[in-house]
């Protein structure tokens, strides 16, 4: 079973039941140093719930300053309540993988594979190494 961290403070229970009805193992995390000690440790994928602590600041260099290798072996989405699921430009420029509009929780399984294998396939040409974690 693939792991997913979310980042969040209190609200996760909607995202993990999503993730686990898609065959995801789902645990939750207060912050990004611990989101990073788990994609570290083999977790494919790190979704940043709105209530996390603010993405983008200082509290998320963790993340942010992943090394090439690990961040190509990973997945990040950026839960936000004002954004629309996929819009690559906001995206990119918050520095993530996937981002996914607070109303779209209950397809975050669904959207996370389809993400997932999008990037495997990507991925698999550069490093097959970190193509391989995708696929968990």
């Amino acid at each position: 079973m693939r792991r997913v961290v979310l980042v969040s403070g209190n609200q996760a229970q909607a995202y993990q039941g999503a993730l686990a009805a898609s065959g995801f193992e789902a645990v939750t995390v207060p912050s990004y140093r611990q989101a990073r000690m788990e994609v570290e440790a083999g977790a494919v994928a790190v979704v940043v719930c709105p209530e996390a602590p603010t993405w983008g600041g200082p509290d998320a260099q963790p993340l942010l300053a992943m090394p090439a290798a690990l961040r190509r072996g990973c997945l990040l989405v950026l839960v936000n309540p004002g954004a629309q699921t996929g819009d690559g430009w906001r995206a990119f420029l918050a520095n993530v993988d996937l981002l996914v509009a607070a109303a779209d929780a209950p397809r975050l399984g669904e959207l996370l594979r389809a993400a997932l294998a999008a990037k495997k396939q990507l991925v698999g040409l550069l490093d097959p190494e970190a193509a391989n974690r995708l696929s968990g």
